[in-house]
């Protein structure tokens, strides 16, 4: 992998869940395979919570 978040095919295979982790935390990762370049970005980030959920649970009592 370079610093701009590409990665051969072989690189992904080999440390998978290392380019989930740099999807996660630095964004977008390219796969550069004889076919073609695909992405990898996370669409929903489970890590965090949810605002409605933060906000239900923050709500003033009484």
């Amino acid at each position: 992998m370079d610093s701009k978040g590409t990665w051969s095919a072989e690189e992904a295979q080999e440390d998978f869940h290392r380019m989930l982790e740099q999807a996660r935390s630095s964004g977008p990762q390219e796969i550069d395979d004889p076919t073609g370049i695909y992405v990898l970005k996370i669409k929903l980030d489970r890590t965090k919570p949810d605002v409605a959920s933060f906000l239900a649970k923050s709500a003033p009592k009484g």
